[in-house]
């Protein structure tokens, strides 16, 4: 009877052990779905410092959308991208297959990336990665690049030797006088040719629409003093007196002399008169109780470069403006920088070699560090000037106001085919880069072309393009051409 029992309670408790069981299988079964990702979730090379430091730092974009990988900052000028490590990530895919096509069926390859991840990949191919999901059917593209600078990004380019433009007046022209600045959004010329003064006026000096309107002048001009503040262009007559214009046409004696022009501030002329042996600071027009004072023993009295305003983004109501080089009252070359700030003059603690006529302009400058991040200047650059032994081709740079200035690096020198030159123009324009023709007359040095992969870019894109007019060679003759020059990073541009 025992046993029985026994028995009995052992029956109840498998059925009811059994029907536990029927429960969790029909109730609480996990539901599992096969994954639909073919996400590559990151992107990098490896390290390898025989053909690059740091090379496991270069950032990649991955664009999901449009299944691009590339590196936006590209590469240095001659790196060896034809056997590289790729680190890939993804989303729990199935397949991952890489393709290099060389543009030869018996040179192609690929690469099972999954089975192989550390296979070295041939960049100088057309490489694209072909991602499957473990769901066996969905199937994404991806082109692949690693970007390579053709160029030294931070050398400044020039149009080419055989791409020079002639001053707006024509080549056939004989140039006896020039200046050009840019005044009121377009660039007015003004040059002298067979005893005739003609203004050449455009908004764009790349382009081939100059305005020429012969001027009728009450006096002989001297072009080299021509300025140009905010709200008029002035310049001295070969007798020293002062005319204006507002439109650079029709011109108004202001009844006042000078010996000299040196520069503006806002709407404020700047320039050195003479009295009785003594040279003197004056402006035009004269604020409220100044009179004349002075000049140091070292204040370049004639042949300082262009001046150039500058406002701190700290007080942009205070600018100041700068200006480097020129010749002393003992008539000695200067090299020294000198700055006014709308009350009074100083020398910086910046000097140059001793010269004249050296053209100054503000532009930009890179470096880049061991871990490939760029940073951008804003930086003084100049150029050229006549120094004792005659005409030179010096480039200097200044990234702090004049304070320092220092010998510009290989990148930045002038090439041999632009002749040195004194008393050039120069001014930085911006050009659309869309608006480039290419039937254009200018002829530029090669620069990085644009990737194959459709990356978009910024339509609008602002190129601040250097430009020199004219300029003199030891013998005092003029130069009729007109060069255009932009670092080489600030030609293409940036991707969003």
């Amino acid at each position: 009877m025992k046993k029985q029992k026994i028995y009995f309670f052992l029956c109840i408790a498998a059925l009811f052990l059994s029907g536990i069981s029927c429960n969790s299988t029909e109730d609480d079964v996990i539901s599992y779905t096969v994954s639909e990702s073919v996400r590559v979730s990151g992107f990098s090379l490896a390290a390898n410092d025989s053909v690059l430091a740091h090379l496991d730092t270069i950032f990649f974009t991955i664009d999901l959308n449009k299944g691009q990988i590339y590196n936006a900052d590209s590469l240095p000028v001659g790196t060896d991208v034809s056997a590289l490590i790729a680190n890939i990530s993804f989303d729990n895919v199935a397949q991952a297959k890489i393709y290099m096509d060389k543009g030869d069926p018996a040179k192609n390859d690929t690469i099972d990336y999954i089975a192989n991840p550390t296979d070295s990949i041939d960049f100088t191919s057309k490489v694209s990665l072909e991602v499957t999901a473990q769901n066996g059917t969905t199937v994404k593209w991806y082109s692949v690049k690693v970007n390579v600078h053709q160029i030294d990004p931070d050398s400044l380019y020039w149009n080419t030797m055989f791409g020079v433009r002639p001053l707006p007046c024509g080549s056939q022209a004989t140039v006896d006088a020039q200046k050009a600045v840019y005044y009121k959004g377009k660039v007015q010329s003004f040059i002298v040719s067979n005893s005739t003064c003609t203004l050449y006026t455009a908004e764009d000096p790349y382009a081939d629409d100059w305005t020429p309107q012969p001027l009728s002048l009450s006096f002989i001009p001297d072009l080299k003093s021509l300025q140009a503040t905010d709200e008029a262009l002035y310049m001295l007559s070969q007798t020293g007196e002062l005319y204006r214009s507002e439109n650079g046409v029709e011109w108004t004696s202001t009844g006042q002399t000078f010996y000299s022009l040196v520069g503006t501030w806002k709407s404020r002329l700047l320039g050195v008169v003479s009295e009785n042996g003594v040279y003197k600071h004056d402006c035009y027009p004269r604020p409220a109780g100044f009179v004349p004072y002075p000049t140091a023993a070292n204040f370049p009295i004639t042949g300082s470069s262009p001046m150039v305003t500058f406002a701190s983004e700290y007080d942009l109501d205070s600018p100041q403006s700068i200006m480097v080089g020129g010749r002393m009252a003992d008539d000695n070359l200067t090299g020294a920088t000198w700055g006014y700030d709308g009350e009074a003059w100083a020398q910086l603690q910046g000097s140059i070699k001793p010269c004249e006529g050296a053209i100054l302009f503000p532009y930009f400058t890179f470096t880049t560090s061991e871990y490939w991040i760029t940073t951008q200047y804003t930086s003084w650059i100049v150029i050229g000037g006549r120094e004792a032994a005659g005409v030179a081709d010096s480039v200097y740079v200044s990234v702090n106001n004049g304070n320092t200035w220092s010998k510009a690096p290989q990148s930045l020198a002038m090439p041999t085919y632009i002749n040195p030159r004194a008393f050039a123009s120069v001014m930085v324009v911006d050009a659309d880069f869309t608006s480039r023709s290419a039937a254009s007359l200018w002829k530029f040095m090669p620069i990085r072309r644009v990737p194959a992969m459709s990356v978009a870019r910024t339509s609008d894109y602002q190129i601040p393009y250097i430009y020199i007019f004219g300029g003199e060679n030891n013998s005092g003759d003029i130069y009729n051409e007109i060069w255009r020059g932009a670092i080489g990073r600030l030609r293409y541009p940036p991707i969003p």
